[in-house]
């Protein structure tokens, strides 16, 4: 069974889930995908706009209490997609915005077009605030390209890595591809998660990726980061 660190499964919040109907249906097709635990991380921008707390937890409960009225083999826990601003380290001190389960691990996101400079600054900053950084589908940084650059920043900042499943199943970029088979190769990835939304593309992919990840680097690196969510879950 997989634990999925990063999804968009709570409707009303965010880009994911927008009905409570779309939620059930994903929780469903989370325990048809092999998943039972599951971190629920909405997209949080901290100081910038304002989260809707109340909605979130009104809607957590609801699909908390439909898991159990069905029966699914299935747990959630609190968690946030933190887009990086100037804000977050503070937030994160004040206990403000959601860390992982509870947990001194905080999922940060950053954009596309940020410098690895800015990057650098920004984790930090968070380890700075007492906080490990989990960098959310590193994947998808230009900016970081060299397994240098990632080995700096986890013996810097103690950041994690994080990668998405359906990034498994698909040809990277040719310019990226050796990248991204060494990071798996030289141990560099913590996570392998699905970031899924209700929208059509988005959807749960654990067993597809983490069978490809099996396929291509070894049962080792497969158990290694299907086990590594239970250091979040205060099992590791």
């Amino acid at each position: 069974m997989y634990t999925d660190i990063h999804s968009h499964v709570i409707w009303g919040v965010d880009d994911g889930a927008e009905t409570k109907e779309e939620t059930f249906k994903m929780l469903r097709e989370a325990v048809a995908d092999g998943i039972d635990r599951i971190i629920c991380t909405p997209h949080v921008t901290p100081g910038v706009y304002e989260f809707p707390e109340e909605a979130f937890q009104e809607h957590f409960r609801e699909a908390v209490e439909y898991i159990g009225k069905e029966g699914l083999p299935l747990q959630l826990y609190r968690g946030a997609e933190l887009l990086w601003t100037e804000n977050t380290p503070r937030l994160l001190r004040e206990h403000q915005v959601a860390t992982m389960a509870g947990t001194n691990y905080a999922m940060i996101e950053f954009s596309p077009t940020d410098s690895r400079e800015k990057i650098y600054d920004a984790l930090q900053k968070v380890a700075g605030a007492g906080v490990v950084p989990i960098i959310a589908h590193m994947e998808r940084y230009p900016a970081i390209g060299k397994i240098s650059q990632v080995k700096e920043m986890k013996s810097r900042f103690r950041a994690m890595v994080q990668i998405n499943a359906r990034s498994l199943t698909r040809k990277q970029p040719l310019m990226r591809r050796s990248f991204f088979d060494s990071l798996f190769k030289d141990g560099y990835v913590d996570f392998v998660a699905t970031d899924t939304h209700s929208m059509p593309g988005r959807e749960t992919c654990m067993t597809a990726g983490m069978t490809a990840l099996r396929e291509r680097f070894g049962d080792e690196v497969e158990e290694k980061i299907r086990l590594m969510p239970n250091v979040l879950l205060g099992e590791g």
